[in-house]
Protein backbone atom coordinates (compact mmCIF):
# COMPACT_ATOMS: atom_id res chain seq x y z
CA UNK A 1 0.00 0.00 0.00
CA UNK A 2 1.33 3.44 -0.90
CA UNK A 3 1.94 6.22 1.57
CA UNK A 4 -1.10 7.74 3.20
CA UNK A 5 -1.46 11.48 3.53
CA UNK A 6 -1.02 12.77 7.11
CA UNK A 7 -4.67 13.80 7.23
CA UNK A 8 -5.77 10.30 6.27
CA UNK A 9 -3.50 8.77 8.91
CA UNK A 10 -5.03 11.00 11.55
CA UNK A 11 -8.53 9.98 10.48
CA UNK A 12 -7.61 6.31 10.65
CA UNK A 13 -6.19 6.73 14.15
CA UNK A 14 -9.38 8.40 15.34
CA UNK A 15 -11.48 5.68 13.74
CA UNK A 16 -9.56 2.92 15.53
CA UNK A 17 -10.22 4.25 19.02
CA UNK A 18 -13.90 3.24 19.31
CA UNK A 19 -13.08 -0.14 17.78
CA UNK A 20 -10.57 -0.89 20.54
CA UNK A 21 -12.88 0.45 23.22
CA UNK A 22 -15.74 -1.80 21.99
CA UNK A 23 -13.78 -5.06 21.75
CA UNK A 24 -15.58 -8.37 22.27
CA UNK A 25 -15.68 -9.18 25.99
CA UNK A 26 -14.80 -12.66 27.26
CA UNK A 27 -15.76 -13.99 30.71
CA UNK A 28 -14.50 -15.54 32.86
CA UNK A 29 -10.85 -14.67 32.30
CA UNK A 30 -9.78 -17.98 33.89
CA UNK A 31 -11.69 -21.25 33.42
CA UNK A 32 -11.05 -24.34 35.58
CA UNK A 33 -12.30 -27.82 34.71
CA UNK A 34 -11.37 -31.26 35.98
CA UNK A 35 -11.82 -34.98 35.38
CA UNK A 36 -15.07 -35.08 37.36
CA UNK A 37 -16.61 -32.21 35.38
CA UNK A 38 -14.67 -32.06 32.07
CA UNK A 39 -16.56 -29.11 30.63
CA UNK A 40 -17.18 -25.46 31.35
CA UNK A 41 -18.59 -22.31 29.82
CA UNK A 42 -17.34 -18.94 28.68
CA UNK A 43 -19.47 -16.03 27.51
CA UNK A 44 -18.81 -13.65 24.64
CA UNK A 45 -20.41 -10.21 24.56
CA UNK A 46 -20.31 -7.74 21.69
CA UNK A 47 -20.69 -4.22 23.18
CA UNK A 48 -19.93 -2.46 19.89
CA UNK A 49 -22.24 -1.16 17.18
CA UNK A 50 -20.71 -3.42 14.51
CA UNK A 51 -21.14 -7.11 13.73
CA UNK A 52 -18.17 -9.22 14.87
CA UNK A 53 -16.95 -12.46 13.33
CA UNK A 54 -15.40 -14.45 16.19
CA UNK A 55 -13.23 -17.57 16.13
CA UNK A 56 -11.94 -19.56 19.09
CA UNK A 57 -8.79 -21.69 19.27
CA UNK A 58 -6.50 -23.21 21.89
CA UNK A 59 -2.76 -22.90 22.28
CA UNK A 60 -0.36 -23.89 25.03
CA UNK A 61 1.12 -20.98 26.95
CA UNK A 62 1.83 -19.42 30.32
CA UNK A 63 3.00 -16.08 31.78
CA UNK A 64 6.76 -15.60 32.13
CA UNK A 65 9.17 -12.72 32.73
CA UNK A 66 11.71 -11.28 30.31
CA UNK A 67 15.16 -9.81 30.96
CA UNK A 68 13.61 -6.52 32.12
CA UNK A 69 11.49 -8.23 34.75
CA UNK A 70 8.23 -7.57 32.91
CA UNK A 71 5.56 -10.27 32.65
CA UNK A 72 4.45 -11.42 29.22
CA UNK A 73 2.58 -14.37 27.78
CA UNK A 74 4.69 -17.14 26.24
CA UNK A 75 2.76 -19.06 23.57
CA UNK A 76 4.12 -22.39 22.27
CA UNK A 77 2.29 -23.57 19.12
CA UNK A 78 3.88 -27.02 19.17
CA UNK A 79 4.63 -28.04 22.77
CA UNK A 80 6.78 -31.09 23.36
CA UNK A 81 5.52 -34.25 25.08
CA UNK A 82 7.06 -33.10 28.37
CA UNK A 83 4.93 -29.95 28.42
CA UNK A 84 1.65 -30.07 30.40
CA UNK A 85 -0.44 -28.90 27.46
CA UNK A 86 -4.19 -29.38 27.21
CA UNK A 87 -4.52 -27.48 23.92
CA UNK A 88 -4.71 -30.59 21.70
CA UNK A 89 -7.71 -32.09 23.50
CA UNK A 90 -9.84 -29.04 24.25
CA UNK A 91 -12.78 -28.13 22.00
CA UNK A 92 -15.07 -25.09 21.83
CA UNK A 93 -18.74 -25.39 20.80
CA UNK A 94 -19.35 -23.35 18.73
CA UNK A 95 -15.88 -22.58 17.41
CA UNK A 96 -17.07 -19.77 15.13
CA UNK A 97 -19.62 -17.16 16.12
CA UNK A 98 -21.22 -14.20 14.40
CA UNK A 99 -22.05 -11.65 17.07
CA UNK A 100 -24.49 -8.89 16.28
CA UNK A 101 -24.25 -5.60 18.21
CA UNK A 102 -25.21 -6.18 21.84
CA UNK A 103 -25.43 -9.95 21.42
CA UNK A 104 -24.31 -12.40 24.13
CA UNK A 105 -23.16 -15.91 23.23
CA UNK A 106 -22.47 -18.90 25.48
CA UNK A 107 -19.62 -21.19 24.41
CA UNK A 108 -19.11 -24.66 25.87
CA UNK A 109 -15.54 -25.80 26.47
CA UNK A 110 -15.11 -29.58 26.50
CA UNK A 111 -12.00 -31.53 27.56
CA UNK A 112 -11.32 -35.00 26.12
CA UNK A 113 -8.03 -35.97 27.80
CA UNK A 114 -6.20 -39.08 26.61
CA UNK A 115 -6.68 -42.32 28.51
CA UNK A 116 -4.23 -42.86 31.35
CA UNK A 117 -3.45 -39.17 31.75
CA UNK A 118 -1.17 -38.83 34.81
CA UNK A 119 -2.32 -36.73 37.74
CA UNK A 120 -1.36 -33.10 37.38
CA UNK A 121 -2.41 -29.74 36.03
CA UNK A 122 -2.64 -29.13 32.28
CA UNK A 123 -2.85 -25.70 30.67
CA UNK A 124 -4.00 -23.95 27.56
CA UNK A 125 -4.83 -20.45 26.45
CA UNK A 126 -8.17 -19.75 24.83
CA UNK A 127 -7.57 -17.30 21.99
CA UNK A 128 -10.68 -15.39 20.94
CA UNK A 129 -10.16 -13.52 17.69
CA UNK A 130 -12.78 -10.97 16.62
CA UNK A 131 -12.93 -9.25 13.26
CA UNK A 132 -15.16 -6.37 12.29
CA UNK A 133 -15.40 -4.43 9.04
CA UNK A 134 -16.14 -0.74 9.46
CA UNK A 135 -17.79 1.14 6.59
CA UNK A 136 -15.57 3.45 4.49
CA UNK A 137 -15.01 6.88 5.98
CA UNK A 138 -14.54 10.08 4.01
CA UNK A 139 -11.43 12.06 4.91
CA UNK A 140 -11.89 15.79 5.55
CA UNK A 141 -15.16 15.90 3.64
CA UNK A 142 -13.47 14.66 0.46
CA UNK A 143 -15.68 11.82 -0.82
CA UNK A 144 -12.96 10.87 -3.31
CA UNK A 145 -10.63 9.90 -0.46
CA UNK A 146 -12.05 7.10 1.63
CA UNK A 147 -10.63 4.36 3.84
CA UNK A 148 -12.22 1.13 4.99
CA UNK A 149 -10.96 -0.50 8.17
CA UNK A 150 -10.96 -4.19 8.96
CA UNK A 151 -9.86 -4.58 12.56
CA UNK A 152 -8.74 -7.83 14.21
CA UNK A 153 -8.35 -8.20 17.95
CA UNK A 154 -7.27 -11.19 20.01
CA UNK A 155 -8.38 -11.70 23.59
CA UNK A 156 -6.48 -14.42 25.45
CA UNK A 157 -7.78 -16.14 28.58
CA UNK A 158 -6.66 -19.25 30.45
CA UNK A 159 -8.12 -22.76 30.62
CA UNK A 160 -6.82 -25.13 33.30
CA UNK A 161 -7.56 -28.85 33.49
CA UNK A 162 -6.90 -30.52 36.83
CA UNK A 163 -6.44 -34.26 37.25
CA UNK A 164 -6.19 -35.97 40.62
CA UNK A 165 -4.81 -34.57 43.85
CA UNK A 166 -2.71 -31.43 43.40
CA UNK A 167 -0.40 -29.31 45.52
CA UNK A 168 1.19 -25.92 44.98
CA UNK A 169 3.54 -23.53 46.68
CA UNK A 170 6.09 -20.85 45.97
CA UNK A 171 9.71 -20.39 47.02
CA UNK A 172 11.53 -17.08 47.37
CA UNK A 173 14.94 -17.59 45.78
CA UNK A 174 16.24 -14.03 45.95
CA UNK A 175 15.40 -10.35 45.99
CA UNK A 176 16.98 -6.94 45.71
CA UNK A 177 15.79 -3.37 45.79
CA UNK A 178 16.84 -0.19 44.05
CA UNK A 179 15.74 3.36 44.81
CA UNK A 180 14.98 5.46 41.71
CA UNK A 181 13.60 9.00 41.48
CA UNK A 182 10.02 8.73 42.79
CA UNK A 183 10.06 4.91 42.49
CA UNK A 184 11.22 1.98 44.58
CA UNK A 185 12.12 -1.09 42.53
CA UNK A 186 11.79 -4.56 44.03
CA UNK A 187 13.29 -7.47 42.07
CA UNK A 188 11.91 -10.78 43.30
CA UNK A 189 12.82 -14.34 42.25
CA UNK A 190 9.94 -16.77 42.72
CA UNK A 191 9.88 -20.50 41.92
CA UNK A 192 6.78 -22.64 41.90
CA UNK A 193 6.70 -25.81 43.97
CA UNK A 194 4.24 -28.71 43.88
CA UNK A 195 2.25 -30.05 40.94
CA UNK A 196 0.13 -27.03 40.01
CA UNK A 197 0.59 -23.36 39.17
CA UNK A 198 0.74 -20.95 42.09
CA UNK A 199 -2.08 -18.40 41.89
CA UNK A 200 -1.93 -15.62 44.41
CA UNK A 201 -0.77 -12.07 45.01
CA UNK A 202 2.20 -10.06 46.20
CA UNK A 203 1.63 -7.31 48.74
CA UNK A 204 4.30 -4.75 49.58
CA UNK A 205 4.17 -2.45 52.59
CA UNK A 206 6.39 0.53 53.24
CA UNK A 207 6.54 0.88 57.01
CA UNK A 208 7.85 3.50 59.37
CA UNK A 209 10.33 2.38 62.08
CA UNK A 210 7.35 2.19 64.44
CA UNK A 211 5.81 -0.47 62.17
CA UNK A 212 2.99 1.69 60.78
CA UNK A 213 2.38 1.13 57.07
CA UNK A 214 2.38 4.39 55.09
CA UNK A 215 2.06 2.89 51.61
CA UNK A 216 0.81 -0.44 50.26
CA UNK A 217 0.87 -2.05 46.82
CA UNK A 218 -0.75 -5.32 45.79
CA UNK A 219 -0.78 -7.18 42.48
CA UNK A 220 -1.92 -10.66 41.41
CA UNK A 221 0.69 -13.22 40.35
CA UNK A 222 0.60 -16.56 38.55
CA UNK A 223 3.79 -18.61 38.86
CA UNK A 224 3.83 -21.54 36.45
CA UNK A 225 7.56 -22.22 36.60
CA UNK A 226 9.95 -19.42 37.63
CA UNK A 227 9.78 -15.65 37.49
CA UNK A 228 12.44 -12.98 37.96
CA UNK A 229 10.04 -10.10 38.36
CA UNK A 230 10.46 -6.38 38.73
CA UNK A 231 7.89 -4.44 40.73
CA UNK A 232 7.90 -0.64 40.36
CA UNK A 233 6.48 0.93 43.53
CA UNK A 234 5.71 4.66 43.15
CA UNK A 235 6.76 6.84 46.08
CA UNK A 236 4.48 9.79 45.44
CA UNK A 237 3.17 11.38 48.65
CA UNK A 238 5.75 9.50 50.76
CA UNK A 239 7.46 11.84 53.24
CA UNK A 240 11.28 11.66 53.18
CA UNK A 241 12.73 9.53 55.91
CA UNK A 242 13.73 5.98 56.91
CA UNK A 243 11.40 3.09 56.11
CA UNK A 244 11.30 -0.68 55.82
CA UNK A 245 9.93 -2.57 52.83
CA UNK A 246 7.97 -5.69 53.75
CA UNK A 247 6.59 -8.29 51.33
CA UNK A 248 3.79 -10.84 51.70
CA UNK A 249 3.22 -13.55 49.07
CA UNK A 250 -0.07 -15.38 49.59
CA UNK A 251 -2.89 -17.13 47.73
CA UNK A 252 -5.20 -14.14 48.21
CA UNK A 253 -6.98 -13.41 44.90
CA UNK A 254 -10.10 -11.33 44.34
CA UNK A 255 -10.52 -12.16 40.66
CA UNK A 256 -10.62 -15.98 41.00
CA UNK A 257 -13.16 -17.93 43.04
CA UNK A 258 -11.80 -19.34 46.28
CA UNK A 259 -12.81 -22.85 45.18
CA UNK A 260 -10.26 -22.66 42.35
CA UNK A 261 -7.30 -21.38 44.40
CA UNK A 262 -5.17 -24.19 45.82
CA UNK A 263 -4.00 -23.65 49.42
CA UNK A 264 -0.33 -22.91 50.09
CA UNK A 265 1.82 -21.46 52.84
CA UNK A 266 2.42 -17.70 52.73
CA UNK A 267 5.84 -16.03 52.59
CA UNK A 268 6.47 -12.87 54.61
CA UNK A 269 9.80 -11.06 54.49
CA UNK A 270 11.46 -7.81 55.44
CA UNK A 271 13.15 -7.03 52.13
CA UNK A 272 15.17 -3.93 52.83
CA UNK A 273 15.68 -0.73 54.78
CA UNK A 274 14.86 2.26 52.56
CA UNK A 275 15.85 5.91 52.97
CA UNK A 276 13.43 8.07 50.97
CA UNK A 277 14.87 11.46 50.08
Amino acid sequence: MGRLRPLLLAALALALWPVVADAVLVAPHALFIDAREPSGEVFLVNPSDATEEVTLEFQFGYPATDSTGEVGLTLIPEPGPDQPSAAAWLRAFPRRVRLEPGQRQRVRILASPPAGLPDGEYWSRLIVTSRSARPPIAVSGDSAVQAGITFELRTITSVTFRQGSLTTGVRLDGFRTALRPDTLEAWVDLTREGTAAYLGSVRFELREPSGRAVKTWQTPIAIYYQQHRRFALPLDSVTPGPYQLHMLVSTAREDIGAEHVLPAASIERLLAAVEVR
